[in-house]
């Protein structure tokens, strides 16, 4: 049975066909698969998931968990989006599993998830995704940020969502490094807490995770998190910090006061020794005001009626000079760009379930894909990192068909020229030349 179309230009007649060959469309996947051999993925999630069905019938969990890393790869936002690979034969072969999980039976494997299973779970495999990673000169960044939700979702109630007020939420709790796009550690928590609820607790299991003898010695964190309980224990830990303050009406006063010195036309920087309601003792806050502009972004608020500058506050341990405290903790804000391909590319803000530590385990999964592909992209040596959005485009949206060379399995990618070329070079790192038939990677 066949269709007939017309192009949209040039009016040309085209003959649609169907066929049931495994075909395609994201071939690409294949770059993954030989990632997740090469540093032990399946291995990992069999040695980390506590669930072992007896039934022979029964799905296996490591490939639910595939299966949904697959689908976050190629786009999925809701568990219903990765029921579309369920029929592609040619992803199921890339991933070498006997069947690809419907959404329903990948739902019943979140909700499987207890609080308890969550937290050894991800421990298990954010402690294997850390071990091969240098930490000693890293910085540790904290932020939180606001999910919204629709519908009625376990933890999802109302609470400070900057776009869309009154809109029930969750609060997600996440830690960062500094210097490589990496989730060390991650929870998810109800909308109506605030940023520090837990932090310390959030803190401990974090550094738990760090290999035996490594310790990360910097840490950045926003305003949310400039209480004394918190801070404190940065302090009992040796961090060197650097911590944005709030704007309390004491600190206000006192930045009416200081003395300001130029940096750099439109900038200025000071500071003082400052001991906030609740602190245990005087600490250094660096100052730092800028001109605003209208056609730029400065980071600050403003404060005394005053349009003309935009202020910041930095709590810190630090002995350097103010601007290197600045400088430094600029830096901070590369976590937001973190959070947002979190929730642009990977769906952070998706997969959302009725049970809360079923959508908790489906987040976090989220986060352990997040490492595998800063992973891969340090394994094929690119220089800059790149979004998801891009790998998306550029490396896993690739035409493909499976077929057969006598006994062998074949797969046929449909790429020419430099793109051909770039790929052959990533399956080459990605694995031993030795068993890379030339021949049967392209159009054939």
């Amino acid at each position: 049975m066949s269709q007939q179309i017309t192009s949209l230009m040039g009016c040309q007649e085209i003959q649609v066909t169907y066929t049931d060959k495994p075909v395609t469309p994201w071939g690409g996947l294949v770059l993954f698969s030989g990632l997740a051999r090469r540093v032990g993925l399946e291995g990992a999630l069999r040695e980390a998931l506590p669930f072992h069905p007896t039934s022979p019938n029964a799905t296996d969990p490591v490939e639910a968990a595939l299966a949904f890393m697959a689908g976050v790869l190629v786009g999925a936002r809701r568990l219903a989006q990765i029921e579309r690979l369920r029929w592609d034969g040619a992803v199921r072969q890339i991933l070498g599993v006997k069947r690809f999980v419907s959404d329903t039976t990948m739902a019943r494997f979140f909700r499987r998830f207890t609080v308890g299973s969550v937290s050894t779970v991800f421990e298990s495999l954010m402690k294997w995704q850390l071990t091969p990673i240098p930490v000693g000169e890293e910085i540790l960044d904290l932020d939180s940020s606001a999910v919204e939700r629709y519908g009625k979702q376990e933890g999802a109630v109302l609470g400070y969502t900057p776009k869309k007020h009154r809109r029930p939420s969750h609060h997600p709790l996440i830690a960062t490094l500094g210097h490589r796009p990496w989730v060390v550690h991650a929870w998810l928590r109800s909308g109506n807490t605030s940023s520090a609820r837990g932090a310390e607790s959030f803190l401990e299991e974090t550094l738990a995770l760090l290999p035996d003898g490594k310790r990360i010695p910097f840490l950045r964190a926003d305003s949310g998190f400039g209480v004394e309980p918190f801070v404190k224990r940065v302090e009992d830990h040796g961090f060197v910090y650097a911590i944005s303050a709030r704007f309390t009406r004491r600190l206000k006063n006192l930045v009416s006061t200081v003395r300001w010195r130029e940096l750099e036309p439109g900038i200025e920087v000071s500071e003082t020794i400052f001991q906030a309601q609740g602190w245990s003792r005087l600490r250094r806050v660096v100052l730092v005001r800028q001109r605003t502009k209208a056609d730029d972004f400065v980071r600050g608020r403003e404060l005394f009626d005053d349009p003309a500058y935009a202020y910041q506050a930095i709590l810190t341990n630090r002995s350097d000079e103010p601007e290197a405290v600045w400088r430094f903790y600029r830096g901070h804000a590369d976590i937001e760009n973190r959070i947002r391909e979190l929730k642009w590319d990977y769906g952070i803000d998706g997969f959302c379930q009725k049970k809360f530590y079923a959508t908790e385990a489906a987040f976090r999964l989220v986060c352990v894909t997040h490492n595998l592909m800063t992973l891969l992209q340090n394994t094929l040596g690119f220089e800059v990192h790149r979004t998801l959005g891009t790998l998306r485009a550029n490396l896993f949206a690739c035409g493909a068909v499976v077929g057969r060379s006598g006994r062998r399995l074949v797969l046929r990618m449909s790429l020419s020229g430099p793109w051909r070329d770039r790929f052959r070079s990533y399956l080459g790192t990605l694995f031993p030349t030795s068993k890379i038939n030339r021949g049967a990677v392209g159009t054939g």
